[in-house]
């Protein structure tokens, strides 16, 4: 597949689409997650992280504007039902219906004109939002259609690798409540707009960004080859080897996404880890697979910080 140029289209069915709509569908949002959508332009989309008091994300969600009374969030679809059952809880008084939405969700990779990311353009009845990083040197775009796509095809890990290495973090039904926005690098991704008002959470995500007291960030990672995909999911723990040998791993990280990679037949992996681990030895899953870290294409400031580089 390397060095195709002809548009590649990928079925993403762990992916759904939520619509908020009615005369308060955009107030209500800006005030439940961490990004700005009341200035949020009609061709933008933005990445945001929906947490709880404790500012621990229940979702991670890339959201966009329909007219004024309608907003669209691409989330993972495990945890959709959950989300919209707890988004109903403080809709109270407001003017806002939550429902899944009857579109697909398709990642396309072509030779296009790279955008900005988070762009977004309406083509026919269909929404193309521009998606950070590429597939294969190709050029990567959600879209979004209510019409089925019949030259899709199943993705077989590329397109969840892509989004891997491009550091981009889904939250799952298995990973709620266990990171933190920052956890996810979403500062680093304009996912976090730290001038917008109150949401859940907003205190604790604030206070870590302002005392500078991060200390646990996500990388990416992959496998050797390997002939099958290796067991451990969503929330596993990976382990690390202290590099003075002969010492038992231990608990060092925990696997946020992860992505089996059929055409390599390596795992990739998006985990968060501490930072202070990061030269003390090898990672590596729960069965021994070696981690090889690979590199995120935006700087990690604490890193950038200890090595004395801007």
């Amino acid at each position: 597949m390397t060095g195709m140029s002809a548009p590649l289209s990928f079925t993403l069915p762990d992916l759904c689409v939520l619509q908020f709509q009615g005369a308060d569908a955009v107030p209500f949002l800006h005030a439940q997650v961490s990004n700005d959508l009341e200035h949020l332009a009609a061709d933008r989309a933005c990445l945001a992280a929906y947490c709880t008091a404790k500012g621990r994300s229940l979702a991670t969600l890339v959201l966009w504007r329909e007219a004024t009374d309608t907003v669209f969030a691409l989330v993972r679809r495990d945890l959709s039902e959950a989300l919209i059952k707890r988004l109903r809880m403080f809709v109270l008084r407001s003017k806002v219906t939550i429902s899944l939405a009857e579109l697909q969700v398709y990642g396309v990779a072509d030779q296009s004109a790279a955008q900005a990311v988070w762009n977004l353009q309406r083509e026919g009845g269909d929404t193309l939002i521009q998606a950070p990083g590429t597939l294969e040197g190709m050029n990567r775009h959600w879209r979004i259609s209510s019409q089925q796509d019949a030259n899709a095809q199943a993705s077989e890990g590329l397109w969840e690798t892509a989004d891997i290495l491009a550091g981009l973090p889904w939250i799952s039904a298995a990973t709620q409540d266990l990171f933190i926005p920052q956890t996810l690098n979403l500062d680093l991704i304009d996912g976090i707009n730290f001038k917008k008002g109150c949401y859940p959470g907003q205190e604790v995500v604030a206070r870590s960004h302002y005392r500078g007291t991060i200390k646990r960030r996500m990388m990416a990672a992959r496998t050797d080859r390997l002939d099958a995909p290796p067991a451990g999911q969503e929330a596993a723990d990976v382990f690390l080897v202290p590099s003075e040998g002969g010492a038992e791993p231990i608990v060092a990280a925990r696997i946020i996404n992860r992505a089996w990679q059929a055409q390599q037949q390596r795992l990739y992996v998006l985990m968060e880890v501490v930072l202070a681990d990061l030269e003390q030895g090898q990672f590596q899953l729960e069965q021994g697979q070696a981690l090889e870290l690979q590199p995120l294409p935006y700087a990690l400031p604490e890193l950038s910080a200890s090595d004395g580089t801007n």
